[in-house]
């Protein structure tokens, strides 16, 4: 029993041995492992330290490269900086002294506004208001302007010759612009002044038993109308001292008219062999539109007298008619066509 104690003790102690360094071993192999994956990662670490040591090593040249770009790009330039810091400086000066003139422009329109607002007279002499000696032209007698928001009434005395009363009143709207509405008034007569603006008359009516067109005798002419002008007057663009309603003009308008003409054509009586009188009564239409040009005087702060020119579309229609009149002659109050027109318009200042 003892010997089988000694042999099982003997026994377990062998296998304890050999257990023992086996497990040693093992331990010292987990070391070994240890350290060498700390060394490759310690190595790894040392490669990305040099590649990012070469990598900086590399930058300075890289931003050499791009200095030498810069400076060849400078070097190609028509000026230097120093000629473009010089430009610069000149437009800043530049810039400065144009917002000076145009402060000094603003405001001596101002006070140009202001003076022409006040309408000043201008300088008298023996001549009248103003004496245009030092220029060597005429002297002009109403050298002064008319407030704006004035009126001017005028009538046409050349019409007064055609058994018409035209009267008109021109408003001045601005120094340079006025519009001007006219009425008429007709009645002319073979025993009044217009006696001879009837006889030259050439005058047509058309006789429905002959089928044609009778030449008749006009006794009397009477009607209405109305015209409209706008005026634009040039000079106050270059002469301060000149305004609306004086000076010179140009003026589109336009006119309506309707008139009754009324005569007499002597015609055959076939019962009694004698010519009798037969009256005769047309109702006329007149438009008419053109653009005149004139000048209109100022005299003693009061009268006007203006003078103008021009030329005119007029169209002549009868009731009754599908066409406008044809081969009228040009005196004639039922002419259709282009004409010229002038005349003298005399008022005053309201």
């Amino acid at each position: 029993m003892n010997t089988l104690y000694t042999l099982a003790v003997c026994l377990f102690a062998t296998m304890l041995s050999g257990i023992v360094p086996v497990v040693a071993q093992d331990t010292d192999n987990q070391h070994v492992n240890t350290i060498d994956l700390k060394m490759d990662l310690a190595e790894t670490k040392l490669e990305l330290l040099d590649s990012k040591i070469r990598l900086w090593e590399e930058k300075p040249a890289v931003l050499e490269m791009k200095l030498r770009d810069i400076e060849k790009s400078i070097n190609q330039l028509s000026f230097t900086p120093e000629q473009f810091n010089e430009k610069f400086q000149l437009l800043d000066s530049m810039l400065e002294e144009q917002r000076f003139l145009l402060a000094e422009q603003q405001e001596l329109y101002a006070q140009l506004n202001e003076r022409a607002n006040q309408y000043p007279p201008a300088k008298e002499s023996s001549f009248g208001p103003e004496s245009s000696s030092d220029t060597g032209s005429i002297p002009d007698a109403d050298i002064y302007m008319i407030p704006p928001d004035k009126y001017v009434m005028s009538i046409y005395p050349v019409r007064l010759f055609e058994g018409t009363m035209q009267l008109s009143i021109e408003r001045v709207l601005n120094r340079g612009n006025s519009l001007e509405l006219s009425a008429m008034a007709t009645y002319a007569t073979s025993e009044g002044i217009a006696n001879y603006y009837l006889s030259n008359q050439k005058l047509e009516y058309y006789n429905a038993a002959l089928d044609s067109y009778m030449p008749y005798e006009s006794e009397n002419i009477s009607g209405y109308g109305a015209a409209l002008t706008w005026r634009n007057y040039i000079l106050p663009r270059t002469k301060p001292n000149y305004a609306a309603p004086r000076g010179a003009y140009v003026a589109p308008n336009i006119m309506y008219r309707r008139l009754t003409i009324s005569g007499f054509d002597y015609v055959l009586n076939e019962e009694t062999g004698m010519t009798e009188p037969e009256e005769v009564e047309q109702y006329l239409n007149v438009f008419s539109g053109g653009i005149l040009a004139g000048w209109q005087f100022i005299i003693f702060k009061a009268i006007t007298a203006d003078l103008y020119v021009g030329g005119i579309v007029r169209l002549s229609k009868y009731d009754g008619d599908a066409k406008i009149t044809k081969y009228k002659q040009l005196q004639n109050i039922d002419f259709s066509g282009v004409m010229p027109t002038f005349g003298l318009k005399i008022g005053v200042v309201k």
